[in-house]
């Protein structure tokens, strides 16, 4: 017999979670309802923007709502569109940013309860030690 759940059902409504804001982002930590899991819905209109390279001591996975991102996970790089999926594994860099045409708008799953990550200098710059503690 399967063990009953540590976790107790729980409804989040949208403005709970979702800025109100165009293009819609939001981010839901899993600890405050005993859930292993981070949630992220991240949007962005603008060509070429999108997070800088960072890393997190867990898995990621990466979910395309719509538009078209091109990604960099360590040394591969995808394409991946509208439906695709990209999971990022734990300790290796990764960024992505938005091609076009239009709006990228996704939802990131971060496999931990809370949102822990450690941003990587662009090149030709280097991190302040602050930004390194």
């Amino acid at each position: 017999m399967p063990k009953k759940s540590r976790i107790e059902p729980v409804h989040i409504p949208k403005d709970q979670w979702i800025k109100k804001q165009d293009p819609p982002k939001g981010v839901l930590e899993g600890h405050p309802y005993g859930t292993n899991v981070v949630v992220i819905r991240y949007s962005v209109d603008e060509i070429g923007e999108g997070p800088n390279l960072h890393l997190h001591p867990y898995d990621e996975i990466f979910h395309i709502l719509e538009g078209t991102a091109e990604f960099t996970v360590g040394e591969n790089k995808f394409i991946a569109k509208e439906g695709d999926l990209v999971i990022g594994p734990a300790n290796i860099p990764h960024a992505y940013k938005n091609v076009g045409p239009g709006r990228l708008d996704s939802y990131d799953v971060h496999l931990n309860s809370e949102w822990i990550q450690y941003d990587l200098p662009r090149e030709g710059e280097t991190l302040s030690s602050k930004e390194l503690s």
